[in-house]
């Protein structure tokens, strides 16, 4: 057995807390910056006012974190029922319009892809908005009796 060790045993317990600590520190400088690299954005939806049944409503985000956009967006319209439409949102754009085919509250997500696939992609949070009937002068034609 080592003499030095079984003599100082608080500088053995010192040379190994100083060694983890360095190779800790260097393992999170590594994945931090291996990290940077593949990082893409968390996309951010912007509320959406009330939209009348048959007209179509703006859809808008914008993208926090991360260091890059990510490879393109899709879209997510949850149906008051359960049922959902999915559509890829033209690569460079950040907003599309959507025109809701029935009335209650609906759900809007958007997802960021990863570009090569070896991350995972990016949700937003889920935005609620409503879709109700329009008023009757729209449905009447604006008719006066």
């Amino acid at each position: 057995m080592n003499r030095w060790h079984s003599r100082y045993p608080l500088a053995r317990a010192l040379a190994l807390i100083v060694s983890s600590l360095s190779v800790f520190t260097t393992a999170v400088w590594l994945a931090g910056a291996s990290s940077e690299n593949t990082n893409i954005c968390r996309p951010v939806l912007e509320p959406v006012p009330l939209i009348h049944l048959g007209e179509a409503g703006q859809f808008r985000w914008s993208c926090t974190g991360g260091v890059y956009q990510g490879d393109g967006y899709y879209i997510v319209f949850v149906r008051p029922i359960g049922t959902y439409v999915l559509l890829k949102v033209p690569q460079g754009r950040n907003s599309f319009e959507f025109a809701p085919d029935m009335e209650g509250q609906w759900r809007c997500i958007v997802i960021n892809t990863d570009p090569n696939r070896s991350l995972p992609d990016l949700e937003s949070e889920p935005i609620y908005f409503e879709v109700v009937k329009p008023p009757e002068s729209h449905q009447s034609g604006g008719k006066s009796q």
